[in-house]
């Protein structure tokens, strides 16, 4: 009876809930998975530095966990730029029973840039104490209140932090079964306000064995307070440096959701409804009519979607296939916000702005692939097919347009035996848009695609191979190319292929392999008669070998590295002309250290001789360190 109560009067608050099921803020469940990694990393005129650290103990009664994460980042050009970000967060509680935990919540972000951009100070400091209360098993209740501080452009703001949570977690009822969370939170850090509303919530009924019923609701607001510039006549009217901008976000959605899984039967299905919205609204508390043609107007946008998914499947032991249809209707509007004297001539004209912006689509996606295994063989096959339908209401606005995208794909792969396997693939696509309005039709086209990959690979105790080849090749028709000379039917075509090998002398011995060679050409293209006039060539080498060596607890590795790339032209679509070239080339080494039992030391290093077509070499040095202990 008692837990019957409590479910009734938490019911109204569950009316409403997110799609997924979100987590509490305070839960220790965030702390548990220990960790600490240190690493450098160089490359070019960029150096990044990162350290990463979670652990959490016991003791009796008393929990304390922290998470921490620090990234530096130097670039050096012209002018040295420094970016650092920082995040800390602790927590400690204390057990007084089953149903009492007292804790307290520390969390620390900075962020600075030393850039002269919009927003490159940034910190929030709070402190929150909690109380967690079980009155039943699998529910929660969590009242919070503490201290924040928010500096921000300069702009110190101190204030309050509280609220509550609370979460039912498989709560059983009679044949159903209940999940969900509240969240409600204030930040009164006064001038501005932040604040999260959060209600979730999912209804399960297993009408049978096989056939579940969930009906899920979600709801949540936010909004987000934050400073920028003020303008020179803003800031003299208001006698301000800095105005404050608020943006509130509101989502909500219903769904429903039939599964049916029957586990002596190879059939199966899922399905899903949905109807969701969203408003998005932003707000300038200071706004001055001084200069009406400059000022930033305040918008709103209201967004309503409608989805239906489903999902069918047939498994059997050696086969299977699977069918998935899904189809969205999404509405958006767009409208600006009217301020106190402005006349109605300026408001419409705005108004006229926005609701070129105004949208509506229809996308539907529908899917078949399946599987089959014989003897020593693995075929499969996905197709796919989507139709979008965009349309934008206003008539200053001609973006409306139709897409249509269809994608075959075959695989085969067939085993020789337990070292030997090849694979042949096979791919095609045709995607065509269409613009409705004149004003854009010059864009209409056909992308017209077909890959064809093949490989194999050899694993043996000595000898470890992967290779593969592929051709590949785009072709892009305008349709009314002839009337637009900046529109040109292209083709774009490809050659590579792939390289990894391994040779293991012994078991402390051997060398890696490792490399490709892209060629690829661009030109000008005439679908009637399918020929090409070459413009563009593009070569493209990579080659990288090294020896290693373990021994005991080290592993070393010592090679070279060579990358080149050529640009082509065309002289009459016939004879190549060098354009560009730029080639790196020189020695690498890495080292992987086990320090002790749980401390592990990587460093990748190699060191580059560039040169490029004006004959100018550089050298550049590059380092990745990284350092792991593992709890």
């Amino acid at each position: 009876m008692k837990q019957l109560f409590i479910f009734l009067f938490l019911l109204p608050l569950f009316i409403f809930a997110q799609q997924s099921k979100d987590s509490l803020s305070f839960s220790t469940k965030s702390y548990t998975d220990k960790f600490l990694s240190n690493s450098f990393n160089k490359q070019l005129n960029t150096n990044f530095y990162s350290v990463n650290f979670r652990n959490s103990f016991t003791f009796n009664k008393i929990f304390f966990g922290i998470n921490e994460q620090f990234n530096s980042t130097i670039i050096k050009t012209n002018l040295k730029n420094i970016k650092d970000e920082h995040s800390l967060n602790a927590q400690t509680n204390y057990q007084f029973n089953e149903q009492f935990n007292l804790g307290l919540d520390f969390g620390n972000n900075i962020y600075n840039d030393d850039r002269n951009v919009g927003l490159n100070k940034a910190s929030v400091l709070t402190s929150i104490l909690f109380l967690d209360y079980s009155p039943v098993s699998k529910l929660n209740l969590i009242p919070f209140f503490g201290f924040e501080q928010n500096n921000q452009l300069n702009e110190k703001d101190n204030g309050y932090v509280y609220g509550f949570e609370t979460n039912v977690d498989d709560f059983n009822l009679g044949e159903f079964e209940i999940n969900s969370i509240i969240k409600y939170r204030n930040e009164d850090i006064s001038p501005k306000k932040n604040i999260l509303r959060l209600l979730y919530f999912d209804f399960s009924n297993n009408i049978s064995e096989n056939f579940t019923n969930i009906i899920s609701a979600n709801y949540i607001q936010q909004r987000r307070d934050f400073y920028f510039t003020a303008d020179k006549l803003t800031s003299d009217e208001f006698n301000i440096s800095n105005n404050i901008q608020s943006r509130i976000e509101t989502n909500y959605n219903i769904q429903e959701r039939l599964k049916l899984i029957q586990n002596d039967s190879p059939f199966s299905f899922d399905l899903i409804g949905r109807i969701a919205f969203r408003d998005i609204d932003r707000k300038t508390k200071y706004i001055s009519l001084n200069n009406i043609a400059n000022i930033n107007y305040d918008t709103k946008i209201n967004e309503l979607r409608l989805e239906f998914l489903s999902l069918i499947e047939y498994k059997k032991t050696n086969y299977n296939f699977a069918f998935r249809f899904s189809y969205t209707e999404r509405d958006e509007k767009h409208q600006p916000n009217k301020y106190e004297g402005i006349s109605n001539i300026v408001f419409e004209e705005r108004k006229i702005l926005e609701e070129q912006k105004n949208n509506s689509s229809q996308l539907a996606n529908l899917s078949l692939n399946g599987s089959y295994i014989f003897n020593k063989n693995i075929i499969s096959f996905t197709l796919f097919h989507r139709k979008l339908q965009y349309d934008t209401p206003s008539n200053l606005n001609f973006d409306d347009r139709d897409e249509l995208l269809s994608i075959g794909n075959i695989n085969f792969i067939h085993n020789f035996n337990k070292f030997f396997n090849v694979f042949i693939n096979l791919e095609t696509s045709i995607n065509k848009m269409v613009y409705i309005f004149a004003e854009r039709s010059s864009n209409n086209n056909i992308k017209r695609t077909i890959k064809f990959l093949t490989g194999g690979e050899f694993v043996s105790k000595f000898l470890i191979t992967k290779n593969s080849a592929e051709v590949s090749a785009n072709y892009t028709v305008f349709n009314y190319e002839e009337l637009n000379p900046n529109y040109k039917s292209y083709s774009f075509r490809q050659f590579g292929f792939r390289d990894s090998s391994k040779i293991i002398f012994n078991k402390y011995f051997g060398v890696n392999f490792g490399g490709y060679l892209k060629l690829s050409e661009q030109g000008n293209f005439n679908w009637q008669n399918f020929s090409e006039a070459p413009q563009r060539h593009l070569e493209e080498k990579f080659i990288q070998q090294s020896f290693f060596y373990k021994y005991s607890l080290i592993e070393f590795n010592l090679g070279l590295k060579f990358f080149s790339l050529k640009t082509f032209s065309f002289i009459n679509a016939k004879e190549k002309k060098l354009l560009t070239q730029y080639s790196s080339v020189g020695p690498t080494f890495d080292i992987l250290i086990n320090l002790i039992d749980k401390l592990d030391l990587k460093i990748y290093s190699w060191y580059e001789f560039i040169k490029d077509e004006s004959n100018k070499k550089r050298e550049i040095a590059n380092l990745d360190l990284r350092l792991y202990y593992k709890f």
